[in-house]
């Protein structure tokens, strides 16, 4: 995501392009060298989480963080000391990311958190979406910024039901993801452990979900399943084991069935990388906006969005549109 301070705004009704000025500034870089400086050996992803309230998105991807390395061992430990005395002991990997006081009082995540990890090949920017209904504003936020996502689904006995059918936000969670632009799934079948690893159950969620994804315009190669439990951290970042037989004698890879099948992080280290086309015109999906910002004139305007191609440097002038 880029925040960009738009102290000169001109509006017209034409499509949107870059106004670059007559004369260069000095401050400005050539953006195309210098983003090939910043790939390194990892390509960078925006990863969205979205899924039902009470999936277990952010237990599951907090645990992950845990399992890379991104949260320290003491830090978790003072989580689960806190959580245990407001009687939410289950919520500890959570709070890695659900950070105020009131989302850890309700237990409920509220606005989008950032975090970030690495694989063996991405670099992943983590927007961990809210699932209740009441913050939909905030999960399109977080969805608008993003190349890819994990829809978390529950897998527990009438879980999936709660977040699939009726007025569960399964469904309109999928739809706003790929309205957003998004065409690469990953579906996280969590707390597959509470029906004890069913193979059954799982199949049933992949036959259901998946005809429904394909029927909103996910393309049916870049749909992929996964099952998790993301507060027994199984399946996140190791495959799975000995130490759940029932899951590692049916759920094989499909390449080498001598093989357990791949774990979240071997399907998330194998999305696409869309292109980047710095040297276009700008487009910039205008997220948010409000006034302030590094400039301290309360007539200035600083806006936010994810560039969609191009780019933006000091001096340039842009439009906005539609005006009026």
């Amino acid at each position: 995501p880029l925040t960009k301070e738009l102290g000169q705004l001109r509006v017209g009704a034409g499509s949107p392009a870059v106004d670059v000025p007559a004369a260069k500034s000095k401050k400005q870089i050539d953006v195309a060298a210098e983003y090939a400086k910043t790939q390194g050996a990892r390509d960078i992803l925006n990863l969205v989480v979205v899924g039902h309230v009470d999936a277990g998105k952010s237990t599951l991807m907090g645990h992950l963080l845990f399992a890379l390395g991104q949260v320290k061992e003491r830090t978790l430990k003072r989580f689960e000391r806190d959580a245990e005395k407001i009687g939410k002991g289950s919520f500890a990997f959570a709070w890695v990311l659900d950070e105020t006081d009131e989302e850890r009082s309700r237990g409920v995540t509220m606005d989008v958190a950032t975090s970030s990890f690495m694989t063996k090949h991405r670099r992943f920017t983590l927007l961990d979406a809210p699932g209740h209904r009441d913050f939909v504003p905030n999960m399109i936020s977080g969805a608008s910024r993003a190349d890819v996502a994990v829809l978390v689904v529950e897998a527990s006995t009438g879980g999936f039901e709660s977040g699939f059918d009726g007025s569960g936000q399964t469904r309109e969670h999928a739809v706003l993801v790929r309205a957003l632009g998004v065409r690469q799934l990953v579906v996280a079948v969590n707390k597959l452990d509470a029906v004890d690893w069913s193979q059954t159950r799982y199949n049933e969620i992949v036959q259901r979900l998946g005809e429904f994804l394909t029927s909103c315009g996910f393309p049916k190669g870049d749909v992929r399943f996964v099952p998790v439990s993301g507060l027994g951290g199984v399946n996140l970042a190791q495959r799975a084991g000995p130490e759940t037989p029932v899951l590692a004698g049916w759920y094989r890879d499909a390449a080498d069935s001598t093989q357990p099948g791949p774990c979240l992080v071997d399907l998330l280290d194998t999305f696409a990388i869309p292109e980047r086309t710095v040297s276009r015109p700008l487009r910039l999906a205008v997220a948010d906006y409000f006034r302030g910002g590094a400039a301290s004139s309360s007539n200035t305007v600083s806006a936010c969005g994810r560039i969609g191609q191009g780019c933006v440097q000091i001096g340039e002038k842009v439009m906005v549109v539609p005006g009026g």
